[in-house]
């Protein structure tokens, strides 16, 4: 690359050179043309060696270098060529002469650098911005190696094993490795202030590894050393979070985590003393330069998250390797072999299992779904040979059972296999054990609740459709007339006893305070009162019995039995001893044909006994079985809780292989066997997680209870149900071909269990074990570097058009230079001066001008970021945070400097070419320029050049591919006008003029000013051409090349027709009869027609910047009308959203009454909505597949009508709220995002992962298991803002939380319409959003409960926010964002007034002599003031008027081409055009006021002597 850049950089300034040689042929020697050649060539190699050692990009040492090679260039010639030395000194002259020329000239050249280097300076701001952040939080780590298992939802735990053996690799480029735990946790003081969400660290101890500043932090060895010798735990806190709760060293704080276990994930709390607050400095700001965080040793951290020895994360520092892709791309591969190195099966989650009584030997697996990987077993079967010799391999696939029928009668509906009771009621048959309790209803509807592991039920009362159980965390209601009905009253009350009585129940509970609970379930009340009576310490059992009015009371101790009763009649009374014969004898119906004798008549045929397996359903005749219930949970021993299961066999023992179809039972169907008809019907647990309802027919055909094959299984016994054959498996464990629960090989040797070990060891890495290799830092640059570079790159787009109007002002001045020193080189040339000496001047004073202009303009660019900075750092203040770095690269700097002067140095190249080209005698004489009446040569130049860029732009639109289609075919319609134009008005008339004698004058005249006028009308009609008639267009999509361009065009375009249109208007005001008598509008209108490139050009200068400001303005009324709704949208009928990660699941499942709000007034919550999140991928008709997340909803939040849909199928109801519950009831249909029916602004591509409309389907397919596939409809389309605020696939509850393991994140809260807040709240701050249609009371009311119910939650690590606050936030950050770039453009306005108060200045002192004639011929001061006003208001107004009708037009097509799609209204920023308007002609004023007052004041006779 460097060598390519040195080549071309060679052949540009040897051309440059070569072609100054050849001018120089007739005044220097061959060895002083060869110097001229070999200098800047070498000046300009060199300087790019300089520029490269000091640092600079690429691109700007090129650029750089070029520049210094020109300055070369000019300069040799004048050391080696007398002739050009003469003019060099006479140039210098001139500068020194003419200083204020030399300084405005300067002054137009460093607009241009000073916006370049602006633009790179804020890029370099926000860039060093995030590169702070990121270097304060990865400091000298360079890779990360971690993991996130999926398939359980959690970081995966690394052994330090591993860590241990990383090290004893020595990977070369690895300077330091240092591992850990990272997590967060919730953070409260004694005051009750909290912080939901802390980042938690616990590192390694490391030499260099500072914990703050050297004065005020620790080491990790010495919070290590001080956590080991204290008798309290201890922690350490930066000084952000210090400062966040206002607490200090020696203050307690309780910090908050989760624990993922086999039983799920708890929450733990604990004390812990501030042991040290350590400064923002080296790691102490591992979180963020101004991120709160705590840290501790690790070995407490794995105490207290129970992690044994494991860490989480392996932090390598690199040395000696480039931060580039490229440069770790090696390392990478060296990390890959070492840790496949390092990982063995073990880690990976493989499990060895050896039983030497019968010399099997098994591999299972901990990890995921417990499954070992299809790739692993396929290698054992394909190198079983070379592995073992006589040793057979049993392949066991566990099929989890969610159904079993039989004659149409499920198995499976037990809670508990160790049934205590079975009581029949009119509806259902209510059956319970110490495990749980449910019923079946006489639909064969089912209802089970399991207590939680370490719980039994204490104690079950049944009465009619009600159920009540109690145990030790409090009492759990079920309702036989609603299955989905499971209501938790008294929660972690320990509950000894329940009585249950129509619609009251009886509670009694254990504890310091024994206190019998009354409650009444269709109230929903629950009142305590203190058990007074004297019971032995220690009771052994409770029973409350209910009969006749009484309730009775049963207490046995440990030596005795007591009983007691009261009269019950609403109110409180004392229990009274009695006598056992007073006790309640409940009445029994046990059937005679039980067996066990325990169970119920259910019918006058059929009775359910309590036998083994379960329960046995017997008919009552002659006790003959009928069918049989199973638990649905089994106690497998060492397994822990299983389900009900088939085992899929595969392998080497022909006894055990099944046909496909067949099942081979166990135990506990024989009794089922003879009354199945031969066939029981399953459905697999994971099959129907994943969307299936589909069962599998199996005939049974035989058993295995004696086969000696499965002895190894043994303990699995009490969950296995059968054995199907593997394909069979596979389709109703939804598992992948060759993936296998268990391997079990028979008769193996030590060798060959070693041998397949080892066999395993090697194939396991860190793919098993899901962990990644991250180049964490380079990837937070490069994610910084692109986002800052969008914005860099909007304000260099956006100050394009301000440069433009730079160039255009030096235009004009060069412009009036050339004008002012007509007869100065009109005198040069008379004395001998070429046109080449005269363009070596010019470019001379402008070189110099250009190096130090452009210099000094890109050091005024670094001031005008900096206040752009400010403007940054307003904006990220408003989101919280005050980061924003402003800091300059030299590279910026210098490409302001360089890309200045090489776009100064073109613009005067063109300049002097057409200056040098004056006719010598007319330049002399003052004659105006002689109208040629010939084609000029630089026309058909331009022809040329146009004829290029059709041909190009053709070629580009075949080959460029769909990004430039557009762009290339508005350029090819561009092009084309452009080569059409000059031939059709100016070639072919002035061609056939010149064939005629007389009468040809008129159309030389006219053939320039129709060109432009015609060229002008057809680019207008072209870029504004509707699509619908452009056949090409219609099938295209615009980007935001076409929009520049489009703009940039329209701008020009409204200039030529303006500008050749102007004679005209000129002459149509004359003739108005109020216009037409008096002597000064003629004479002010005068000069703009005798001056039209020069008046265009200013035109130009205001049209463009004018243009900018009315497009971005617009496009940000546009926005503000368009996100307007967006809090309406976003929160429904809500008001505030509890939340947090998916690491960190809401434990908010019950209602509000038990969620422990103490700060917090529930009366104000008038609805819940809980939203459950996981993720999945989605896959399209197109089979185009992308990760994304669901949204379950709860019948809370569908109830209080969801939010808002933007479309939806109208046979899911009338309304988006009926739409809603429609959705909810059905498991085929969702509601997606706005991002599936947006098209992007600017390519017309889906914004979101594929597009999709209300009707069509999509499959969502399990991330963890790609074979499990659901086919959904698309029902509704949510509302445009849904895509930022709400992203998602929403369906049901269920689905996400069974199938895709989802967890609650979020809980909708919605305030009671009629709430108000309390007379104490400060309402100061509160925003109303009267758009999203609620009253001021409601806004009070939720922004205080907001306030109570952070100081409720915070502590558990929730994190509460008012949505409408959260959305607005986003909302006003873009808007901020855009009125940063629209006091951007603004300067380009600013430009425009200064041009045309140069042009005043410069044309009143041109001009000075013109006003004396005026004022010798009768011209007041008046007059002239007015004059020169009019004049100054045609030209501005012109150009303003232009910028505004352009930018309208264009905002009107952008509109359509944009917003239209997304359902916005047209908005017209018609505020800011009248301000544009108004504004830019009494600033013009203004700025033109001063010169203007001082030509009318000057004296006839003195303007009259003045030479110029």
């Amino acid at each position: 690359m460097k060598l390519i850049a040195l080549l071309l950089l060679g052949f540009v300034i040897a051309l440059l050179a070569t072609i100054a040689a050849i001018g120089l042929r007739h005044d220097c020697s061959l060895k002083n043309r060869a110097i001229i050649i070999i200098v800047p060539l070498l000046d300009s190699i060199l300087s790019y060696f300089a520029l490269e050692w000091l640092g600079l990009g690429q691109m700007t040492v090129f650029v750089g270098s070029a520049m210094f090679g020109v300055l070369s260039l000019l300069g040799v010639q004048a050391l080696l060529s007398p002739r050009r030395l003469l003019v060099f000194k006479l140039a210098w002259q001139q500068i020194r002469r003419r200083q204020r020329q030399a300084a405005l000239l300067m002054a137009g050249l460093m607009i241009g650098s000073a916006i370049i280097s602006s633009s790179l300076i804020v890029g370099d701001s926000l860039d060093e911005t995030v590169r702070k952040e990121v270097e304060a939080a990865w400091g000298s780590t360079d890779i990360v190696i971690s993991g996130y298992d999926s398939s359980i939802g959690q970081v995966v735990e690394i052994p330090s094993s591993i860590v241990d053996e990383l090290r004893s690799q020595d990977v070369d480029a690895v300077d330091s490795i240092q591992a850990g735990r990272i997590t967060t946790a919730s953070v409260e003081t004694s005051e009750g202030t909290a912080e939901p969400n802390v980042p938690w660290f616990a590192l390694e101890h490391q030499e260099d590894a500072l914990i703050g500043s050297s004065s005020n932090g620790l080491t990790w060895f010495e919070l290590e050393e001080a956590s080991r010798f204290s008798n309290r735990s201890i922690v350490v806190i930066n000084r952000a979070l210090a400062n966040e709760l206002e607490v200090d060293e020696g203050d307690e704080i309780e910090l908050g985590w989760f624990v993922r276990s086999d039983e799920g994930i708890e929450r733990t709390k604990q004390f812990f003393l501030i042991h040290d607050v350590v400064s923002m400095a080296n790691q102490g700001q591992l979180a963020g330069t101004t991120a709160p965080a705590i840290f501790t040793d690790l070995q407490t951290a794995q105490t207290l998250q129970q992690a044994g020895q494991n860490v989480t994360t392996i932090r390598l520092s690199i040395k000696g390797v480039e931060e580039t892709r490229n440069g770790f791309s090696p390392l990478i591969e060296q990390l890959e072999l070492a840790l496949n190195q390092t990982i063995d099966a073990e880690d990976s989650g493989l499990q060895f299992l050896t039983d030497d009584g019968t010399d099997s030997f098994t591999i299972a697996s901990s990890q995921g779904l417990g499954r070992i990987q299809a790739s692993l077993v396929r290698s054992i079967k394909q190198n079983q040979s070379d592995l073992m010799e006589d040793s057979s391999l049993l392949e066991v696939l566990q099929v989890p059972l969610i159904s079993l029928e039989a004659n149409g009668s499920e198995l499976l509906t037990l809670a508990d296999g160790d049934v205590n009771h079975v009581v029949s009621e009119e509806d259902a048959i209510w059956h319970w054990g110490p495990g749980g309790f449910g019923y079946e209803r006489n639909d064969n509807e089912s209802w089970v609740w399991r207590v939680p592991s370490g719980s039994i039920i204490t104690d079950v009362s049944i009465d009619d459709a009600y159920g009540l159980a109690s145990y030790d965390e409090g009492l759990i209601l079920g309702n036989s007339s609603d299955e989905d009905s499971t209501i938790r009253l008294l929660k972690d009350k320990d509950m000894v006893a329940v009585e249950l009585h129509e619609s009251t129940w009886f509670g009694l509970e254990e504890g310091v305070n024994r206190t019998l609970w009354i409650g009444d379930i269709v109230s929903d009340s629950e009142t305590p009162y203190a058990l007074n009576l004297n019971a032995p310490s220690t009771v052994l059992d409770w029973d409350l019995e209910y009969h006749l009015g009484e309730l009775y009371l049963k207490v046995e101790g440990l030596l005795s039995i007591d009983y007691y009763k009261q009269v019950w009649s609403g109110e409180e009374s004392n229990f009274v001893e009695i006598s056992e014969a007073e006790w309640p004898i409940s009445s029994s119906n046990t059937p005679s044909v039980c067996a066990s004798g325990e169970g119920s008549l259910v019918s006058d045929q059929e009775a359910w006994c309590i036998e083994s397996p379960g329960i046995i359903v017997r008919a009552v005749a002659d006790g003959s079985i009928q069918s049989i219930r199973l638990p649905i949970l089994s106690d497998a021993g060492g397994f822990g809780t299983l389900p009900q299961m088939f085992f899929a066999i595969d392998g080497d023992v022909p006894s055990l292989n099944v046909t496909q179809t067949e099942l081979m039972i166990g135990d506990r169907l024989q009794m089922i066997s003879g009354v199945a008809n031969g066939s029981l019907n399953a459905s697999g647990l994971f099959q129907f997680a994943f969307g299936s309802d589909d069962s599998q027919q199996l005939n049974i055909n035989g058993s295995f209870t004696e086969n000696d094959q499965l002895s190894q299984l043994s303990e699995l016994e009490s969950v296995v149900l059968g054995l199907i054959n593997i394909k069979d498996g596979e389709t109703l464990a939804a598992a992948e071909e060759d993936e296998r629960s268990m391997l079990v090989f028979g008769s193996v040797s030590l060798q060959e269990r070693v041998a397949i070990e080892n066999h395993l060891n090697e194939l396991v890495g860190f793919d098993e074990m899901s962990l990644s290799i991250r180049t964490v830092k380079l990837d937070a640059m490069e994610q910084a570097e692109a986002s800052s570079g969008v914005l860099s790159a909007m304000f260099l787009v956006f100050g394009s058009f301000t440069i433009a109007a730079g160039v255009l002002l030096v235009v004009t001045i060069v412009m009036m230079l050339v004008d002012v020193r007509q007869k100065e080189y009109a005198t040069v040339r008379a004395l001998g001066f070429t046109r080449s000496d005269l363009r070596y001047m010019t470019m001379i004073e402008g070189s110099i001008a250009a190096f130090f202009g452009c210099g000094i303009g890109s050091l005024l660019g670094m001031g005008l970021a900096w206040f752009i900075g400010i403007g940054f750092s307003s904006v990220f203040a408003n989101a919280g945070t005050d980061v924003f770095t402003f800091h300059v690269d030299s590279s910026s700097l210098a490409s302001g400097w360089f890309w200045g002067f090489h776009l100064s140095i073109l613009t005067l190249f063109f300049s002097a070419l057409w200056s040098s080209r004056l006719i010598i005698v007319h330049a002399l004489k003052s004659v105006p320029q002689r109208i040629p009446k010939h084609v000029p040569w630089g026309i058909y130049i331009f022809l040329i050049v146009m004829a290029g860029a059709v041909l190009g732009s053709i070629g580009l639109f075949f080959i460029g591919g769909e990004g430039v289609e557009h762009s290339m075919w508005i350029l090819f319609g561009c092009s084309s006008i452009l080569f059409t134009m000059p031939i059709l008005f100016w070639v072919i008339p002035v061609l056939r003029a010149r064939r005629k004698i007389d009468g040809t004058l008129p159309v030389f005249r006219e053939a320039p000013r129709k060109t432009i006028g015609w060229s002008g009308v057809a680019l207008l009609v072209w870029t504004g051409l509707p699509a619908s008639l452009d056949p090409v267009r219609n099938d295209l999509l615009p980007n935001e090349l076409s929009f520049i361009l489009i703009g940039l065009v329209q701008v020009l375009a409204g200039v030529f027709v303006l500008a050749a249109l102007a004679p005209t208007m000129i002459r149509g005001l004359l003739r108005l009869p109020k216009l037409s008598s008096g002597p000064v509008l003629p004479v002010a209108l005068s000069y703009p027609l005798q001056k039209p490139l020069r008046t265009a050009v200013v035109m130009g200068m205001f049209s463009i910047t004018v243009f900018s400001v009315i497009v971005l303005s617009g496009y940000t009324l546009q926005f503000d009308n368009y996100s307007s709704s967006f809090v309406e949208e976003s929160e429904g009928e809500f008001e505030l959203m509890l939340s947090s990660s998916r690491s960190r699941p809401l434990q908010l499942e019950g209602p509000v009454e038990e969620w422990g709000l103490n700060n917090s007034n529930i009366e104000q919550i008038d609805a819940i909505g809980r939203v459950y999140r996981a993720q999945a991928f989605l896959e399209n008709d197109e089979e185009t597949r992308s990760p994304y997340i669901l949204r379950g909803v709860d019948q809370g939040f569908v109830d209080h009508g969801g939010i808002s849909l933007y479309i939806w199928d109208e046979g899911l109801g009338d309304s988006s709220e009926e739409a809603w519950v429609s959705m909810y009831q059905r498991t085929d249909i969702v509601f997606v995002d706005a991002s599936f029916g947006l098209e992007s602004s600017l390519d017309g591509t889906s914004v979101g992962i594929f597009p999709a409309k209300v009707g069509e389907n999509i499959t969502i397919i399990d991330s963890k298991q790609p074979s499990h596939r659901r086919v959904v409809t698309v029902g509704g389309i949510l509302e445009q803002s849904s895509y930022l605020f709400s992203a998602g696939v929403w369906m049901p509850s269920e689905p996400v939380i069974e199938q895709y393991d989802g967890d609650l994140t979020r809980v909708y809260v919605s305030v009671s319409p009629d709430s108000e807040a309390s007379p104490s709240f400060d309402s100061e701050g509160v925003s109303y959003y009267e758009a999203a249609g609620k009253s001021k009371d409601e806004r009070e009311a939720a922004a205080e409960l907001s306030q109570h119910l952070s100081l409720d939650l915070e502590k558990e690590g929730i994190q509460v926010s008012l949505i409408a606050e959260e959305v607005a936030l986003i909302q006003s950050l873009v808007l901020s964002i855009l009125a940063l770039f629209e006091g951007y453009l603004s300067i380009g306005l600013v430009i425009g007034i200064a041009g045309i108060g140069v042009v005043t200045y410069r044309s009143v002192s041109e001009r000075r002599k013109h006003i004396g004639m005026l004022r010798a011929i009768g011209y007041t001061q008046g007059m002239v003031l007015r004059i020169h006003v009019i004049e100054v208001t045609w030209v501005a107004l012109l150009g303003i008027l232009n910028g505004i009708v352009v930018g309208l037009l264009f905002h009107i097509g952008l509109h359509s081409a944009v917003w239209e799609k997304e359902g916005a209204s047209l908005v017209l920023p018609w505020t800011t055009a009248v301000v544009m308007f108004v504004g830019g002609w009494i600033l013009v004023f203004l700025a033109t006021l001063g010169p203007v007052r001082a030509a009318s004041k000057v004296p006839p006779s003195e303007a009259l002597r003045s030479s110029s």
